[in-house]
C-alpha cells in the first residue's frame, strides 16, 4: 500500500472535524481520527475513509465512493472509501461530521496501554 502523499494528508486535515472529541493518530501508518478510541475518519493510500454505518454506506456508494476494503475480500461494511474528486469537499466534510457522530455512539475502546519494554 502506498503511503498518503502530502496532498492527501492536507485533504484529510482540511476535512477532519474540529471537535474536542476527535483525536488524531495513525492506523495502517496513515493519518486518521478517532473518537473514544474508535476510528471514524482517515486516510488510506491516496483516498479518505469514513465510518458512517453499514446502512448509510450502502446508500452513499457511487462512482469514486465505495465500501472500504483494506485487503481484497475483507470489506469493512461500515466504512466508505473516497477517491480524490469523487465528492465536493463540502459534502465530504459533512460526511466526516456524520462519521464522528455515528462513531461516538459506539462503546469506547478499552485502552491497550503501552507495551512493556524488552
Amino acid at each position: 500500500m502506498d503511503k498518503p502523499t502530502a496532498d492527501t494528508v492536507a485533504w484529510f486535515e482540511r476535512l477532519v472535524p474540529s471537535d474536542p472529541r476527535a483525536e488524531k493518530g495513525q492506523m495502517f501508518g496513515c493519518p486518521c481520527a478517532f473518537v473514544a478510541g474508535n476510528l471514524f475518519f482517515g486516510t488510506f493510500a491516496q483516498t479518505l475513509i469514513a465510518r458512517v454505518g453499514e446502512a448509510r454506506a450502502a446508500q452513499v456508494q457511487r462512482a469514486g465512493v465505495r465500501i472500504f476494503e483494506p485487503m481484497a475480500g475483507r470489506a469493512w461494511k461500515e466504512y466508505l472509501q473516497f477517491e480524490p474528486g469523487a465528492l465536493p469537499d463540502a459534502e465530504l466534510a459533512a460526511l466526516s461530521h456524520e462519521a464522528l457522530e455515528a462513531t461516538a455512539q459506539l462503546p469506547a475502546k478499552a485502552s491497550k496501554g503501552k507495551r512493556a519494554a524488552k
